[in-house]
C-alpha cells in the first residue's frame, strides 16, 4: 500500500486553501500523524478544522501545498487513499431511503467486503452501538444521535488504516461514548491511525497522545502543564488580539 518509507500516515506541508470569494480558510498549516497515533484537533467554529480535514478526505482541493498521507500523494491520488479511510464528517451524508442494514450492507459491498463476513461485522456493530432495534428502519426515521451512530459504525466496518472523525461522539449518550472511545483505542493498538476533531476537552485528554489547536487557519500547539481547556482558552485569547 505504501509507496515511500515516511514514518507518517498523514503528512501536510504548507497546506493553504484560499476560497474563490477570496476567504482564506487554511494558512500553511504543516501537520504530521505517525502510524497508530490518535492525534487531537481543537478549535473553535470557523476556525478551518472542517476544510482541513475535507481536503484530507480528498472532498477539497487545497490551493497549494502538499499532502501524502499512507505513502500515496494526497493531491495527486485522494481515490486511491478513499480506500484505506474510515470517514465520520459533521453532515450526514447517509442514503436517507434506505433502511440502516442497507447503508451497512451497501458500504461493505463498495469496499468489497465478502457478503458473510459484512453480515458478522453489521451485526457485531448494531449491537456494540445499540442499534439492534433500529436496523430496519430508515434513516430519516432515526434521531440525530442513532444516525451518528451508522457513521461511526460505517466508519469502522470496512476495517480502515487510518481514521477521520469530526465530532464523533456529538449527541451520544455516555455508555454509547464509552463504547466508541474504547474503540478508538483498540484501533490505535492494532496500528490504526485517527485523527479526531472534537470540541470535548475530556474526549481529547482521555484518547489523544497529542492535542493541536486550529485557529483562524493556523495550526497551534496546545504546550504547557496547565488544563487543555486552560491552554485553549489562553491560546484563543492571544491569538485573537
Amino acid at each position: 500500500m505504501r509507496t515511500s518509507t515516511s514514518s507518517w500516515d498523514i503528512d501536510a506541508d504548507n497546506i493553504t486553501k484560499r476560497y474563490p470569494n477570496g476567504h482564506l480558510a487554511l494558512d500553511g498549516i504543516n501537520l504530521q500523524v505517525a502510524c497508530g497515533e490518535v492525534l487531537g484537533l481543537l478549535g473553535q467554529n470557523g476556525a478551518g478544522k472542517t476544510t482541513l480535514l475535507k481536503i484530507l478526505c480528498g472532498l477539497l482541493q487545497p490551493s497549494q501545498g502538499r499532502l501524502t498521507m499512507l505513502g500515496i500523494d494526497g493531491r495527486r491520488k485522494a481515490h486511491e487513499i478513499k480506500r484505506y479511510l474510515g470517514v465520520v464528517s459533521q453532515d450526514i451524508n447517509l442514503d436517507q431511503p434506505l433502511t440502516v442494514r442497507k447503508n451497512l450492507e451497501r458500504h461493505c459491498s463498495y469496499f468489497s467486503v465478502p457478503r458473510r463476513e459484512a453480515q458478522q461485522r453489521i451485526d457485531e456493530w448494531l449491537a456494540l452501538l445499540q442499534l439492534e432495534q433500529a436496523a430496519q428502519q430508515t434513516i430519516h426515521q432515526l434521531s440525530g444521535g442513532n444516525k451518528r451512530k451508522v457513521m461511526i459504525a460505517r466508519a469502522f466496518i470496512t476495517e480502515p488504516k487510518l481514521l477521520i472523525l469530526d465530532e464523533p461522539t456529538n449527541a451520544l449518550d455516555p455508555s454509547v461514548r464509552a463504547v466508541v472511545w474504547d474503540k478508538i483505542r483498540a484501533f490505535s493498538q492494532a496500528g490504526g491511525t485517527t485523527l479526531l476533531s472534537t470540541h470535548h476537552f475530556e474526549e481529547a485528554e482521555r484518547l489523544c497522545g497529542r492535542v493541536e489547536l486550529i485557529h483562524q487557519g493556523r495550526l497551534l500547539k496546545l504546550d504547557g502543564e496547565e488544563s487543555l481547556e486552560s491552554r485553549f482558552h489562553a491560546l484563543t485569547s492571544e491569538a485573537g488580539q
